[in-house]
């Protein structure tokens, strides 16, 4: 979607209806890519970004379908390249069908993925204490991952 240029000093209706309709778009799909170690193998379940001016409202729901490496931290890659690394963008959790769910903060590692650092476990009898090392675990087959967030696009 292109970006709209504002270049008169006085916006017209249209102009301001453009910009809080998102630059007359929708929500938008995208394949994030993940890894763990080793590229995880991913059914996206829902996908969905929304862009308005510079600001990119994600969210995310995929299902894992291979292996990841326990202990390395699990990064799925951003819809729009952002304007800057090493800020929180957002949180989320994942399903482990194993255990129980792990529950954690997205920071943006790079311009163009998002790491998730699972702080907090929990069950079916609720939070049960921290993450192991933030994360000791690995990904596997039947796992799910959700991830919800707002960061600020490079351009």
């Amino acid at each position: 979607m292109a970006q709209k240029t504002f270049t008169s000093a006085m916006l017209t209706s249209a102009d301001v209806n453009t910009f809080l309709a998102g630059e007359g778009g929708a929500w938008q799909s995208w394949s994030p890519v993940v890894t763990q170690g080793v590229g995880v193998s991913v059914t996206n379940t829902r996908s969905r970004f929304a862009r308005y001016s510079r600001t990119i409202h994600y969210v995310l729901s995929l299902a894992v379908t291979s292996a990841g490496t326990s202990g390395s931290q699990v990064t799925v890659s951003v819809p729009v390249t952002a304007a800057a690394s090493d800020l929180i963008c957002g949180s989320g959790y994942i399903t482990d069908t194993g255990f129980g769910n792990y529950q954690g903060n997205a920071t943006l590692l790079t311009t163009t993925t998002i790491g998730l650092v699972p702080t907090w476990l929990f069950n079916a009898s609720g939070v049960i204490g921290q993450a192991a090392g933030g994360g000791a675990f690995a990904l596997a087959s039947g796992d799910f991952i959700y991830i919800a967030g707002t960061y600020e696009a490079a351009s």
